[in-house]
């Protein structure tokens, strides 16, 4: 197996993979693999013809459940050959709950399989988040209805060449303000998407800004995960301005979710205030994803 260094040319290859694969959690977005590929080491290959992204742990390495090609036996044998040559043992994550009983028809009883309440992605209808319809929204479209008493003359763009730059110095200022030098989270966080910022057109990345009197007050970014699912990978504001948070969300979805079923949000961490306001937009699925790893007697 030839792993190298991931970049964004790879995307040439690798998306139409990923994308093809009909998955819906986050991670098969390339964009993703790419934007945190400094933070996990993220390596890939072009192997029997699948896509394979391995990052190397201490114990283990991790492989992104392979997409793209027609012999999965061979791919996941391979995948634990090179592993176990390293002295390491294999790992799989993000294997979708479809693809459980293809494995065991391969590899019978060599894995035990299970997923996290943590890492389960948000996944929201579509028309839910552009239209925000019912009762149970209500809070959000007055959120919204503040935002644009206050900013009446507000403006939704969509990420451009031309206006890029602009965008690159908000994060900059979002970072600074919200303490990225004393969170190493959220400095991590601002060196991926730095990252996809300097590729952001070849990734194939959508996204938009807000903009008022005052200058840009939001963006976001996100690209296609599947024909099905549309993902949201980043989303800034600031945070004194009421309603940012909630129109930057809804124009996202109106702008680009129309081709889509489903816009992906990603999964929480555990994180308790994340988890409160994914669910505050009724999300329509949690998608789980499994960590496949080989039994004891395997």
């Amino acid at each position: 197996m030839q792993f190298h260094e991931i970049t964004a040319a790879d995307a040439q290859w690798a998306r139409p993979r990923l994308e093809g694969a009909g998955f819906r959690s986050c991670e098969f977005a390339f964009a993703n693999v790419y934007m945190w590929s400094h933070v996990y080491g993220t390596e890939i290959a072009d192997h029997r013809g699948f896509v394979v992204a391995r990052n190397i742990g201490h114990t283990h390495h991790h492989f992104l459940y392979p997409v793209g090609g027609e012999d999965l036996e061979g791919v996941l044998t391979d995948c634990i050959a090179e592993a176990q040559d390293a002295g390491k043992e294999p790992m799989f994550y993000s294997v979708p709950e479809s693809e459980i009983e293809g494995i065991e028809e391969v590899l019978p009883g060599r894995f035990r399989f299970w997923e996290e309440r943590d890492d389960q992605d948000y996944l929201y209808a579509v028309p839910d988040l552009q239209q925000l319809p019912g009762k149970k929204f209500q809070k959000k479209r007055n959120h919204i209805s503040r935002f644009v008493k206050d900013h009446p003359e507000y403006q939704f763009e969509a990420i451009t060449p031309d206006n890029l730059p602009e965008v690159r110095q908000f994060n900059n200022r979002w970072c600074a303000t919200y303490g990225c030098d004393a969170d190493e989270g959220l400095a991590r966080e601002h060196r991926a998407i730095e990252m996809v910022f300097d590729h952001y057109f070849e990734l194939g990345l959508v996204g938009g800004l807000i903009r008022t009197e005052a200058g840009l007050v939001a963006f976001c970014y996100g690209s296609k995960i599947s024909d099905e699912v549309l993902g949201t990978h980043v989303e800034k504001a600031w945070h004194d301005v009421n309603g940012a948070y909630p129109i930057i969300n809804r124009e996202y979805a109106r702008a680009f979710g129309g081709e889509y079923q489903y816009i992906n949000r990603e999964e929480d961490l555990g994180e308790a205030g994340l988890r409160r306001a994914k669910l505050s937009y009724s999300p329509a699925i949690l998608e789980k994803k499994y960590y496949a790893v080989l039994r004891d007697n395997a």
